[in-house]
């Protein structure tokens, strides 16, 4: 790769490379980190594990928002429904108007709830461990 592009450029795709690991991971090592600074924490591979499934999931109805966002603009503009395109016009002119906005509103959306997600779960976490989803005794 360093003959084809040149080190610059290959340093540059290492570089891109690392901070989308860093991004994508950023739940699961953050939700880590948060457990390993509190060795008093109850059941910590199970904060961990809850912190990155709805981390991931909030991330994935943000995602759909957006793109149904465009969906939506597309379906509103058919003749039947054209009195209720005003609803998604005002995000379709961004979107057209500066197009970079919505990954780059994406890309920090993701880090704001990998950070807002655990930070809320954490002080939660010890009454969520404290009651018991199953009761102690079984009705017969």
């Amino acid at each position: 790769m360093l003959e084809l592009f040149g080190t610059r450029l290959a340093l540059m795709f290492a570089g891109i490379a690392l901070l989308y690991l860093l991004w994508s991971t950023a739940p699961i090592w953050w939700s880590m980190l948060h457990v390993l600074r509190r060795p008093e924490m109850q059941q910590r591979w199970g904060f961990a594990f809850t912190g990155v499934a709805l981390i991931y999931g909030a991330t994935a109805l943000i995602f759909l928002l957006f793109g149904g966002l465009m969906k939506l603009h597309d379906l509103l503009l058919q003749p039947a429904h054209l009195s209720w395109s005003w609803v998604v016009t005002p995000g379709i002119w961004a979107f057209e108007r500066h197009p970079r906005v919505f990954p780059t509103l994406f890309a920090i959306s993701h880090l704001l709830l990998t950070w807002w997600i655990t930070r809320t779960l954490a002080t939660h976490w010890t009454l969520l461990c404290a009651r018991s989803a199953l009761p102690t005794k079984v009705p017969r």
